[in-house]
C-alpha cells in the first residue's frame, strides 16, 4: 500500500518523504516522484531510523500527515504454532516501529498536522473477542502486534487530546498484497485514492474502517 500513496500524494502534487529499506524501491520512487518524492534508505525495526530521518526532515520543514504504512504478516495461526521470536519480530515493526518513526517526524509536524496509523479489524480486541473474525486464518503475533499498535495510538490520542493534531488509526480494507487475508477483495490503489479523500474529514481518536465506517478498538 505503501508505493499506492505514494503515487496518490504525488499525483496531487505533495511533497513526499519515504522511508523505505532497499535502495531499488529508492531508485523506483525517484523515477515516479519527478522531484517531488524524497526518500530515507533505512528500517522502522532499528533505532537508528530516527538519526537517519532528522537529517532529511530538518532540511525538509514541516510535515502536514504522517502515515505509519510498514507491517508483514505472519505463520503462526495456532496457539501452539506461535514462537516468542515471531511475537518479538512483528511488536518490532507494528508498534516499535510506529513508535520510532513518530518521535522523529513529531518535532517537525505542524501544529493541526495528522498522524494516521496503518492498523488491521485483526487489531481490534472487541473483533476477537466477540467471534467476528473466527473463520478467517490469521497468525498471533499479528493480532498481538496490531492490538499493541492500537493501544500506542489511544495513548497519543489521550496525550494530545488537547492539542490540534488529529491522530487515528486506520484498517485500510481486505487488500489485495503479498500478506492479504483469504477474503481479500480491494487493491492498494484502490485503499490509496480513498485514503487521500478521507484526509479532510478525519476525526481524532478514531479507528476507520477505509471502506466502512469506524470500528470498535
Amino acid at each position: 500500500m505503501g508505493f499506492a500513496l505514494t503515487q496518490k500524494f504525488i499525483s496531487k502534487h505533495w511533497a513526499v518523504v519515504s522511508l523505505v529499506r532497499r535502495k531499488k524501491d529508492a531508485a523506483r520512487l525517484k523515477e515516479i516522484g519527478c522531484g517531488h518524492c524524497f526518500s530515507i534508505l533505512s528500517d522502522v525495526t532499528i533505532d537508528d531510523v530516527q538519526a537517519s530521518m532528522q537529517g532529511l526532515l530538518k532540511s525538509f520543514g514541516n510535515i502536514d500527515v504522517l502515515i505509519n504504512n510498514a507491517g508483514t504478516g505472519g505463520n503462526g495461526d495456532t496457539f501452539a504454532q506461535t514462537t516468542a521470536d515471531e511475537v518479538r519480530s512483528l511488536l518490532n515493526i507494528h508498534c516499535l516501529g510506529v513508535l520510532r518513526v513518530t518521535q522523529a517526524v513529531l518535532p517537525f509536524m505542524n501544529q493541526d498536522g495528522t498522524i494516521i496509523n496503518i492498523s488491521s479489524r485483526f487489531g481490534s480486541i472487541t473483533k476477537i473477542e466477540t467471534g467476528q473474525l473466527d473463520d478467517i486464518s490469521c497468525s498471533y503475533s499479528y493480532r498481538i502486534s496490531k492490538a499493541a499498535q492500537n493501544m500506542l495510538t489511544q495513548c497519543m490520542c489521550r496525550e494530545f487530546k488537547n492539542s490540534k493534531m488529529k491522530i487515528c488509526s486506520i484498517h485500510p480494507s481486505r487488500l489485495q498484497t503479498d500478506s492479504a487475508s483469504t477474503d481479500a477483495d480491494r487493491t492498494p490503489g484502490e485503499a490509496a485514492e480513498i485514503l487521500y479523500e478521507k484526509l479532510k474529514n478525519i476525526e481524532h481518536g478514531k479507528f476507520y474502517s477505509l471502506f466502512n465506517g469506524t470500528i470498535e478498538w
